[in-house]
């Protein structure tokens, strides 16, 4: 079988952490990257590995990056300390690396996001579009970037059947704090894009584009499926893109 290293990034997560840890038992390895907790998260990370680095906080795709290199396997799982995988996930995964998986370089998942409480299947939040199994030496993450953090492969995409249930979001008051911290990275990773506000496309940004990603979102993917709370993710969605462009203009203004 090949041999496979789990990844995560964590800060803070003893609420999760042991439960995702306990689901990743069988793996060859466990890699922490820790921002430096105040809680008791490495108190419980250290009962299932002693493979724990720390430093600040610099972005996501970096973060992930430097972990992939202190794996010591060409396989990487890369996991948030919110996620606990299923048996049928980690007996399929077991089964397509019982033999050689040179075909592919890399894997997609779905998650099963648990928000406020409830199984989100709509959306655009249950689509296996999160690469998530890669091969390290077949691929990279954008450095540049801060919030964007997908593994960009080099090669041929598998995707696996089962989800990764997902923590996410327990209350409204913890998306918001959310949307704070990442709508700032986005702005980052907008600047980096090229993207720039002018008096001709504030509309479109601040207005229009937020709209229409909620109408995506709501309708086209039916959020509405999903009840309350997947009305409410559906406006939180639009919500993070409409601030992200809030702090472009503010660091355009600033010309930070």
């Amino acid at each position: 079988m090949e041999k496979i290293s789990a990844a995560l990034i964590v800060k803070n997560e003893e609420r999760h952490i042991r439960q995702c840890l306990e689901s990743l038992k069988w793996l060859d390895e466990i890699v922490i990257l820790d921002g430096y907790s105040t809680d008791k998260t490495l108190e419980i990370a250290k009962g299932f590995t002693n493979k724990i680095y720390q430093k600040e906080f610099s972005g996501f795709p970096e973060e992930r990056q430097y972990l992939v290199t202190k794996t010591s396997n060409k396989w990487v799982f890369m996991v948030d300390a919110d996620m606990v995988i299923p048996k049928e996930l980690k007996d399929e995964i077991m089964k397509k690396f019982s033999q050689p998986v040179d075909e592919y370089v890399a894997f997609n998942l779905r998650f099963l996001n648990i928000y406020l409480g409830k199984e989100i299947k709509h959306c655009g939040w249950y689509e296996p579009n999160n690469t998530r199994i890669f091969n390290k030496e077949k691929g990279r993450y954008d450095t540049q970037l801060k919030y964007l953090d997908s593994f960009i492969p080099e090669g041929k995409i598998g995707i696996m059947k089962n989800h990764i249930l997902h923590f996410g979001f327990e209350t409204v008051s913890e998306h918001f704090l959310r949307i704070d911290r990442y709508s700032t990275l986005n702005a980052h990773d907008l600047k980096v894009k090229g993207y720039r506000l002018s008096n001709f496309n504030l509309f479109y940004f601040f207005i229009i584009k937020p709209i229409a990603i909620f109408l995506y979102k709501y309708i086209y993917k039916k959020g509405f499926l999903d009840g309350v709370a997947g009305l409410i993710l559906c406006i939180m969605s639009a919500l993070t893109y409409c601030v992200s462009y809030f702090k472009l203009w503010e660091m355009q203004k600033k010309r930070i």
